[in-house]
């Protein structure tokens, strides 16, 4: 496609539903240095060397001997091609080009939807390892209600529920922990088992059940005192 599609602010927004790999073999637009790396000036976040290699990777595949360029091919995620064009696009054919390949391929995330459940699956992982339950039953809990009815997340949306259940079998570990201690006559162990499960699952079924046991704890106690 013509290089000023690139910049234009409609192609700039349809674009983050696709995964868009630039293939060139030109280096004369030089490079520019990002983060102590020397990244490709016309698009930062690639290396000449990246756009080089995707030239010819991509010329093999999809061309036989010369072709016009600027060219634009269109693929499913596994690469076989649903179309293409050889020659300049405006924005605006780029974008219907790219609407009409979405039907053959399906429902899709954007690229913020997707960085969205990194983040938060991610982040939800990372405070479970660190023992962080609230933190992560939040981060979990964020995923499935913003993405939970989005047909395209449902691989992520499996992985957060994976999580949150992981988080939830534990916690019902520690009630039957709580209800152990409250048999035992230790009731300062059981509340304050149950106050954490409280406290890090607020909003969940799971702490309804807590609210139910420290119930259960509190008239124990009180009958346990009367004796």
């Amino acid at each position: 496609m013509d290089s000023s599609v690139y910049a234009n602010k409609d192609f700039v927004a349809a674009s983050k539903r696709w995964v868009n790999v630039y293939c060139s073999k030109d280096t004369s637009h030089g490079t520019e240095r990002v983060n102590d790396q020397e990244m490709c000036k016309l698009h930062s976040t690639i290396k000449c060397e990246d756009h080089v290699s995707c030239n010819s990777e991509a010329g093999g595949k999809y061309f036989k001997g010369t072709f016009g360029a600027p060219a634009t091919v269109w693929c499913m995620p596994d690469g076989k091609e649903i179309g293409q064009k050889q020659g300049g696009m405006a924005s605006k054919q780029v974008i219907e080009k790219m609407a009409e390949a979405e039907k053959a391929v399906g429902p899709g995330l954007d690229s913020d939807s997707y960085e969205f459940l990194l983040e938060k699956i991610g982040g939800g992982d990372k405070a479970a390892n660190d023992g962080k339950v609230k933190e992560a039953v939040e981060a979990y809990s964020a995923a499935l209600k913003a993405m939970g009815r989005n047909p395209a997340a449902k691989s992520w949306v499996e992985k957060a529920q994976k999580g949150l259940d992981r988080q939830v079998e534990l916690a019902k570990s520690r009630i039957e922990d709580a209800m152990k201690a409250k048999d035992e006559g230790d009731f300062a162990k059981a509340k304050e088992l149950l106050k954490a499960i409280q406290t890090d699952f607020k909003g969940q079924p799971v702490a309804k059940e807590a609210d139910k046991a420290m119930s259960d704890v509190s008239a124990a106690e009180k009958t346990a005192g009367k004796k």
